[in-house]
């Protein structure tokens, strides 16, 4: 039994007069692949020795599951980048902003954080910011820490 195969599969689309075409990889089986295999076997088959057409759709439809859990994945994973990137786009116009993060000091007040920059760690977007100490509100001024605190974007309560 001999299926031919092109050296690449071509889907051809033309939108608004312009043709689109993509092409999948040569070494990779697609549904098509496997009907088209599925109906030469049935057609070569021996009359007498019929095969088990349940099991090859089973198999078929394991095919059909696992490559729609293959692109899923894929699109989980561009997904989360374009989050990801978003984030830190966002995040980034909290820079020379006064935040708080809802965690109370010792003494029961809630400290609040003069931004200095953005970063990501392990794929969570963190606020960089220095710890305000006092502000002189004659001079519209803060007295800052100079140690820098590291705060998650999630955990932030308030702006200013």
């Amino acid at each position: 039994m001999e299926v031919q195969r092109n050296k690449y599969h071509d889907d051809t689309k033309v939108i608004d007069g312009v043709r689109y075409t993509t092409r999948n990889d040569p070494n990779k089986l697609t549904n098509d692949d496997f009907l088209e295999l599925l109906l030469a076997e049935l057609k070569n088959q021996d009359p007498t020795k019929p095969k088990d057409t349940a099991a090859m759709m089973d198999s078929q439809l394991k095919m059909s599951a696992i490559e729609a859990n293959t692109e899923m994945a894929k699109s989980m994973t561009e997904l989360k980048k374009s989050y990801q990137v978003s984030s830190l786009s966002t995040a980034s116009n909290l820079i020379n902003h006064v935040i708080e993060d809802g965690k109370a000091s010792s003494d029961g007040s809630i400290p609040a954080y003069k931004v200095a920059s953005i970063k990501q760690v392990k794929g969570e977007v963190v606020v960089v910011a220095n710890k305000i100490t006092a502000y002189d509100a004659e001079k519209k001024e803060y007295t800052l820490e100079k140690k820098f605190t590291e705060i998650s974007l999630a955990s932030i309560t308030k702006i200013f």
